[in-house]
């Protein structure tokens, strides 16, 4: 077995995520806190009026008797209420159960019922009504808090609006002061302190019963990990749902950051030049959007103008080669790349807002051209790796060595150790209590030795840099025995600009074979420069320059890998992956059995063809 610990720099003294809290606001009170876009233009609110807010709604949530240890729900997209409503729940000894906005009504009645949850707060009329649809069946239900103004509805007598909520919780600060300082203070570190559900890719979706210790030790230490600083500022757009956002706010929150919402996904190009942030958290996926609309953008300029950038490009990369293996670089080539810098990167991080400096990446595996490209255009990415059950973060790639292709070194405090059949086991201070109401399946994931079974296989190299294989059950074994691990495939097609998601088959098989989702934004630009129709896309698809497109991509991906690895035979759908098709869980992971049922006449068709050539479109 391998076993790896870095322990120095892990944060000596435990606290809880509301202690974190009031040592900002008593040092940063009156710096901007949250930020939301109102009438056109965004506004703040500093650390004391949050504070103030969060003290009002925890004199309300007391009149609704949340006792210690109940849970309170929150669906509901990235906003101010948001952090108000699950600093107040904290305060009090209560739990958040966290809901992506996206699930359907059933998935939210399960978790409602599965977690006992007692109040909910929701952001909109569209989340209750969804709520609403669902509450005669989850009997624990007794209050409903609405952050917009309540619509007019039969319904609207049934829940309190955040104005109400705010103004009734303030008449009660006086009546529930003892009480509210009792909680505080009995409130230890190892507390509950959030129920957070998986995504439930392999089954129903499990609750992680996080403490207020895994998440403070976690935020803690990326916050000194990443060097953030008061003066910095984010701009939000994934959801605090996931734990991922969720730890990285109680990071930000920990040094005095300003944090502002984005107004959803589509405006994301639009905030960045608004908020102007120094910090951004992305998925893979948002980085390789901008990373394709840039060098599509690039072909309409001149000649010279491609040429300048790709040179930038080829000099960025060798310089921060020669750093890395160095520790410095020659005057000339400081100068050249200075130049470059100032010609030719700064316009393009003037489209991201002019001030990013750093970009931390996780949820899914990270490019690494996309991270190359990046830190050549003088904003690192640094990707981390962790799952929901460790708060999440295990590794981290450092900032000024980043090794694109894994996912960094282990964070102080925790220590990962490579089991025998390849498996990442952890330990350290951010590792979940257990599954809520899951006894057995806890014990299927902590050994009696307090090793938490990630199911992905992993591999560190000689420095102590993490690579992830794959998820241990997503290891394909073909009829001749052999074993593929599909993620890596995946990853490689996803890379090309042409395809949204890609699904690896094989189990049983006698080859591989891919399903192929196209990124129909790019398909529609290359029909319109083609001259091609756009409305048929079932047509669109079978045109010849359109499939070629496809086959260079999978061809390129096969160059790479051994023979038994490379793809035989491949189908690109028409139709598109959603959460509402239930191809995709909340957090974007592809569902494979739903997949894998759902597509099953076009996986069986690409393997009743007769192999011939690599590869074939079915």
């Amino acid at each position: 077995m391998t076993q790896i610990s870095m322990t120095p720099g892990a944060p000596s003294q435990k606290t809880t995520l509301p202690a974190l809290f009031h040592q900002t606001v008593e040092r940063h009170g009156a710096k901007d806190a949250l930020l939301v876009k109102v009438e056109g233009r965004y506004q703040a609110i500093n650390y004391r009026e949050f504070k103030r807010q969060a003290d009002f709604s925890s004199a309300h949530l007391l009149s609704m008797k949340v006792g210690v240890g109940d849970r309170v729900a929150i669906l509901g997209e990235n906003r101010p209420e948001w952090v108000i409503i699950d600093q107040a729940t904290l305060a009090l000894g209560g739990v958040t159960v966290p809901i992506y906005p996206t699930l359907p009504p059933d998935q939210i009645a399960y978790i409602l019922n599965d977690a006992g949850v007692r109040v909910i707060a929701v952001s909109s009329a569209d989340q209750l009504q969804r709520v609403m649809s669902i509450r005669s069946d989850v009997p624990s239900l007794e209050h409903v808090i609405m952050f917009d103004p309540a619509p007019d509805a039969p319904h609207a007598q049934k829940i309190v609006r955040w104005d109400k909520f705010l103004a009734t919780g303030a008449t009660l600060m006086e009546a529930t002061r003892d009480e509210r300082s009792r909680r505080l203070e009995a409130l230890r570190p190892d507390d509950l302190a959030s129920i957070v559900y998986t995504s439930g890719t392999t089954g129903e979706p499990k609750g992680a019963m996080l403490t207020h210790w895994n998440f403070a030790s976690n935020a803690l230490t990326a916050a000194e990990l990443l060097g953030i600083r008061a003066s910095d500022i984010q701009l939000s757009f994934l959801p605090l749902s996931h734990v991922l956002e969720r730890v990285v706010s109680y990071a930000l929150i920990s040094r005095g950051v300003a944090i502002a919402y984005a107004e959803n996904f589509d405006s994301i190009a639009l905030n960045l030049r608004e908020v102007r942030p120094t910090l951004m958290v992305a998925v893979p996926r948002v980085l390789s959007k901008i990373h394709d609309r840039t060098m599509d953008s690039l072909r309409q300029e001149s000649f010279a103008k491609r040429e300048a950038f790709y040179m930038a490009l080829e000099l960025g990369a060798y310089y921060h080669e020669v750093m890395d293996a160095e520790g410095r670089v020659t005057f000339p080539l400081n100068a050249m790349y200075f130049s470059a810098d100032r010609l030719v990167f700064r316009q393009f991080r003037e489209m991201l807002g002019g001030r990013l400096r750093l970009i931390f990446s996780g949820a899914a595996p990270l490019p690494a051209e996309i991270g190359q490209f990046f830190r050549a255009a003088g904003i690192p990415v640094v990707e981390g790796y962790g799952l929901t059950e460790t708060s999440p973060v295990l590794t981290l790639n450092p900032v000024h060595r980043p090794k694109y292709g894994t996912v960094g070194q282990t964070i102080p405090g925790v220590t990962l150790m490579i089991a025998p059949d390849g498996e990442i086991l952890a330990k350290g201070p951010n590792v979940m209590r257990g599954y809520w109401n899951k006894e057995e399946a806890t014990r299927q994931v902590i050994d009696s030795e307090g090793w938490f079974h990630t199911g992905d296989i992993g591999m560190l190299d000689p420095e102590g840099y993490l690579r992830v294989v794959d998820r241990k059950k997503e290891l394909l074994v073909l009829s001749n025995g052999k074993n593929v691990a599909p993620q890596p495939l995946e990853n490689a097609l996803k890379a090309h600009a042409i395809i949204e998601h890609a699904v690896v088959i094989g189990e049983g098989r006698h080859h591989v074979a891919a399903l192929l989702v196209p990124a129909w934004d790019v398909v529609e630009r290359l029909a319109l420069e083609l001259g091609l129709a756009a409305d048929d896309r079932a047509a669109l698809l079978d045109e010849p320059a359109v499939r070629e497109r496809f086959d260079t991509a999978v061809s390129a991906v096969n160059s790479l890998r051994a023979p038994f690895e490379q793809i035989k035979r491949y189908a690109v759908l028409a139709t598109e992956f959603t959460q509402e098709g239930g191809e995709l869980t909340p957090s974007l992971k592809v569902k494979r059995r739903v997949i894998d049922q759902k597509y099953r006449s076009e996986i069986d068709g690409m393997y009743a063809l007769a192999e011939t050539r690599t590869p074939v479109r079915a």
